[in-house]
């Protein structure tokens, strides 16, 4: 092949690469793109209870703003995986995948994803490199007891539980694990409880002395 000839075929094979690599992120992980901004990547393939997903995102929002920064994906089938589809039903490989994708923009954030067969949760912690750099995703945070309450949670087909439901109590048992509750205090309800107790006691009592007296 002669000089002309081989710069010909190195520049076409520029394009075409270059084409590819367009199609392939058209056609890419959509939750990667979704979830640098937001914090719910919705699936596209099912319509979830309103209710549900404002239970789920209200959660989240709270258990960030306590200093468990989390952010969920919710997948229903490879629809929702775009080039990602093999890892349909492997919640937890997916999680660490897209752990990995997004760790340059939010490397601090939990994330945690919810299929129907089941969940996967993901910690990266980065590594300093000799060179001065820190890369983001290089090893998992100890995540042995995020995944074994991951476990005991059924899975959405078995518990017939809306993926944004079962997404919520997924937050809500690994945040409790790592010291942050998202749940509302009863205490402000049982002190007015038991004041208001108090008030009509006191008032009942003073009626009947009331009574008495004009009796007596």
């Amino acid at each position: 092949m002669g000089a002309v000839a081989a710069y010909r075929f190195l520049v076409a094979a520029l394009l075409v690469s270059l084409v590819c690599a367009g199609v392939a992120r058209a056609d890419g992980d959509p939750a990667s793109d979704v979830l640098i901004k937001d914090r719910v990547f919705w699936p596209y393939s099912v319509k979830l209870p309103l209710e549900s997903r404002k239970g789920l995102l209200e959660t989240v929002n709270k258990a960030t703003k306590k200093g468990f920064p989390v952010r969920v994906a919710l997948i229903n089938n490879e629809f929702d995986l775009g080039s990602a589809g093999l890892l349909s039903r492997h919640p937890q490989e997916y999680a660490k995948f897209l752990a990995q994708e997004l760790a340059l923009v939010k490397g601090k954030d939990w994330l945690i994803v919810v299929m129907p067969n089941g969940y996967g949760v993901y910690h990266c912690v980065g590594v300093r490199r000799p060179e001065g750099y820190v890369d983001p995703c290089e090893k998992e945070d100890r995540a042995d007891a995020d995944k074994r309450a991951l476990r005991a949670l059924a899975a959405p087909e078995k518990s017939r539980i809306d993926m944004a439901a079962s997404g919520e109590e997924a937050v809500r048992r690994i945040a409790a694990l790592h010291g942050v509750s998202v749940d509302s205090s009863p205490l402000p309800f049982v002190l007015g409880g038991a004041a208001l107790v108090l008030i009509l006691g006191a008032g009942g009592f003073l009626l009947l002395r009331r009574r008495r007296r004009v009796a007596s």
